[in-house]
């Protein structure tokens, strides 16, 4: 008689199913749904960012557009705050800390907010209303930067 063995050394389904589960509930842990923010995410971001810096940021869109040049300030804080979100959550991924998807999704919503800026046609557009979507983004930052103990 053969002794009730996994057939060449295979592992037996009860080991697998066992396997499979502790696997499923580590994929699906909080630590493992946020860590895509520190890895990929932050890369997304800085580009992101990178790409509105090359423009010269909203200190520069500013100082370009005619009626705005005095308020351009104001763009050098919506510029610093928006790198500050950046460097708060590269910080909390460097010190093990996860960050939320919210906290995520606020920066990358305001680095799109401030690109959007670029598209607006100052035709059409009245330096009022400029002003105050800028002021939006800088009370959104700090907002945000609140929430995150900044």
């Amino acid at each position: 008689m053969m002794p009730n063995r996994p057939f060449l050394g295979l592992p037996s389904k009860k080991l697998v199913m066992s396997l499979g589960f502790i696997a499923f509930l580590l994929s699906t842990s909080p630590l493992m749904a946020q860590d895509p923010i520190c890895k990929n995410g932050l890369r997304d971001l800085k580009g992101s960012f990178d790409v509105l810096q090359g423009r010269g940021g909203i200190w520069a869109y500013l100082e370009q557009t005619p009626g705005l040049r005095d308020s351009s300030m104001l763009g050098l804080q919506v510029d610093g705050k928006l790198q500050r979100l950046i460097v708060v959550l590269e910080t909390m991924c460097k010190d093990g800390k996860t960050p939320t998807m919210e906290s995520f999704n606020g920066i990358q919503s305001l680095i799109g907010d401030a690109r959007v800026l670029f598209n607006l046609n100052t035709d059409k557009t009245t330096s009022e209303e400029i002003l105050t979507k800028v002021k939006a983004i800088i009370k959104s930052s700090d907002d945000l930067l609140a929430s995150l103990g900044q």
